[in-house]
Formats: C-alpha cells, structure tokens, sequence
C-alpha cells in the first residue's frame, strides 16, 4: 500500500501539474482546443523546462549546497528555496509564452502559478500546507473558471480532478506527509485563489 502511496504522490507531484493543466486546456471542448498544434507544442515545451526541468535543477543544487535536507522538503522553511526557482522559471515562462498569438489562456495558467507560488511560500515560513493539495486545488479552480467564463464542457473533467485529488488526499494522509488540517487547508487556498484571480 505505501508503494501505490507514494506512486500516486509522485504522478500527481506539484512540478507536473502544470503540464496536466496546458493538456487539459488543450484537449477541453472550448475553443482553447483550435490552438494550432505548432503553438501547443511551443507551450509544452516552455512548460517542461520551465515549470519541471528548472525546479529540479534548482533542487539539485539546493541539496549540495545544504539549504535542503532531502528531496522530498519535509521541513517547511526549506520548501521556499525551491518555490522562489519555480516563481522566477513562471515569469520567464510567463514571457516566452507572450510572444505567440492566441496564447492569452496559457499565460493567465501563468499569471495563477506566480501568485499561488507566492501566497504559499509566504504561507510555509508559518506554516507547513500540503503543497500536493494546493496544486489540485488550483487545478480544480482553473477548469471551474474555464467552464464559467469561456463555456467549456468541464463537468466530466472536474469529477475527475476531484476524485483523483481526493485519492491524492488519502495517500498523503497514509504516507503521514500531513495532517488533515494541511490537506484542506492546501487544497482550499489552491481552489480560492484560483477562482478569486481569475473569476
């Protein structure tokens, strides 16, 4: 049971939630998906180097120079290293992404990573959020949004997200990662501020 744990921990780990949201709006039926395929493979890529390989590097680096203990941030001050290379990586993609047409959706996916980054890096000198939960919770928000404001067909697709982040939730719980408390206060503050920004 704890391999499936951390498996479902790793497959839904905060660095790939960017990467999930651009498919889904991609793939979403609202005009998001006529985006020309050149364009979203420019988004993806921006996304995978700036969102995932970055953070990582940035990690790497943290680690030998010991502002980290361990990969997996258990200690809550050490998490803000990591989130300041991903909120510095968001601006740059934020910009890179500007200069394509039809890409306004990409960058406001952007515009929500810098300040949730932000509000949870502050958050986390206080105290520890599940960072896992704050990332369904504001992927939950931003297909909410894309269904409300651009009249996508996100009903199916929310359930989804929904219960994933609830078996998300459980196996966080197990691994003894966070306390209840942590796991709905993530997943609220990622919903919240998502819908507050975007609505």
């Amino acid at each position: 049971m704890k391999f499936i744990a951390q498996g479902v921990s790793y497959l839904f780990h905060p660095l790939l939630v960017p990467l999930y949201g651009l498919f889904f709006i991609f793939n979403s039926a609202s005009v998001f998906s006529l985006i020309h395929f050149s364009t979203q493979v420019y988004c993806y890529f921006v996304t995978f180097v700036a969102m995932l390989l970055m953070p990582l590097l940035g990690m790497i680096v943290f680690k030998k120079m010991g502002f980290i203990s361990s990969y997996d941030l258990s200690v809550k001050q050490e998490r803000v290293y990591p989130a300041l290379v991903a909120i510095f990586s968001a601006f740059a993609g934020f910009y890179l992404i500007g200069k394509l047409p039809y890409t306004n959706i990409v960058q406001q996916l952007y515009l929500v990573l810098i300040i949730v980054l932000s509000g949870f890096s502050i958050i986390t000198l206080r105290w520890k959020m599940s960072m896992h939960m704050t990332a369904a919770g504001a992927v939950c928000g931003f297909i909410t949004i894309i269904g409300f404001r651009y009249w996508g067909e996100v009903r199916e697709s929310l359930m989804v997200i929904l219960i994933l982040s609830g078996i998300l939730a459980t196996c966080r719980l197990y691994l003894k990662k966070h306390n209840p408390a942590q796991i709905y206060a993530g997943f609220l503050f990622g919903l919240s501020f998502v819908v507050a920004i975007l609505y």
